[in-house]
């Protein structure tokens, strides 16, 4: 599946920076370039209609889409919870990274190399990689050396700090880290790209290759949507603008495991379907009452909290449980 999603973007991406290259040397006209800003409207500060959202940046969404779901953009971005940014307290060493999740041998690097290759790559011992061949999603780069490749975090683990990353415990920071359980959170891109990214949200920053600007927005409002991360109002407002050039992009709503779990299992270390956790908290598994639990009595925080709210954890009806 990672490697699917990436192929179709990459081969945008190509297709249009060949389409550039053959403009530039007189054979033809791209019909793109690569200004990010360039056939964008200049205003579109809401939503698409096709969200069904409201108008107001900080609206409680009204619903939340089955886990698994394919959504518009628009639904999905108006899942997240506007709020203000806040780095106090941020170190890069909070999120442990890069892991051998799996035990094979291979980190968390490697395996997103492994898996994002156009020619797969020839893997020896020690993980290492040779032969293999890699596009870069952001500019179209192409790469026969894995050192030349970095690995991006979509949302910055500066930004996942910003925007609620700083109340999680230690175990789920370092599963956002290192989450390869859906592809778009962690894709292997140009140093020169990545760099030029850094900790950015999609208000300072969009991919040099206009093809690839609709997969960016896509992998960003996916990746807050599965680990509940908040946006701010200026972003929203970027994001709510520049998802009109992608009506037809979809997302899958795939809620990640709670605290760096794996799926399927609960905080007490037993395996416990999905089913058995309580729908009014879709992005943690906590049962249904009876037992009637407080925050004290479960590990998380700033969750997303629907109606009936059968444990009363969000009192102040904000539509976030457990508040810090």
């Amino acid at each position: 599946m990672r490697r699917t999603w990436l192929l179709v973007a990459v081969v945008a991406v190509v297709a249009v920076v060949v389409l550039i290259a053959i403009g530039a040397s007189g054979l033809g006209r791209a019909t793109q370039t690569s200004d990010p800003s360039a056939g964008r409207p200049s205003v579109a500060e809401t939503i698409p209609p096709s969200s069904g959202a409201s108008a107001s940046p900080d609206r409680t969404p009204v619903f939340t889409p089955a886990v698994g779901d394919l959504e518009p953009l628009g639904t999905l971005l108006a899942l997240l919870r506007v709020a203000p940014e806040d780095r106090t307290g941020y170190d890069r060493s909070l999120f442990v990274h890069w892991i051998d999740a799996d035990g094979d041998g291979c980190d968390t690097r490697r395996e997103v190399l492994i898996d994002e290759a156009i020619v797969a790559p020839t893997v020896g011992p020690g993980c290492s990689l040779t032969g293999g061949r890699w596009v870069s999603l952001y500019d179209g780069a192409s790469f026969s050396d894995p050192a030349d490749l970095q690995i991006d975090h979509v949302v910055a683990l500066a930004e996942a700090w910003d925007s609620g990353a700083s109340a999680w415990a230690p175990a789920r920071r370092q599963s956002f880290a290192n989450d390869l359980g859906e592809p778009w959170p962690l894709i292997a891109v140009s140093a020169a790209s990545n760099q030029s990214k850094s900790d950015k949200d999609p208000a300072d920053w969009l991919p040099p290759a206009a093809a690839a600007e609709c997969p960016f927005l896509s992998a960003w409002i996916a990746t807050k949507a599965r680990w509940d991360l908040a946006v701010d109002a200026r972003e929203r407002s970027a994001l709510a603008k520049e998802i009109v050039d992608c009506p037809t992009s979809e997302m899958p709503y795939d809620p990640a495991p709670p605290d760096g779990l794996p799926a399927g299992t609960t905080p007490g270390g037993t395996s416990e379907p999905r089913s058995q956790c309580d729908p009014a908290y879709p992005t943690v598994c906590i049962p249904p009452p009876p037992p009637d639990l407080d925050c004290g009595q479960i590990p998380y925080r700033n969750f997303t909290v629907l109606s009936p709210d059968p444990h009363r954890f969000d009192g102040d009806k904000d539509g976030i449980g457990c508040e810090t």
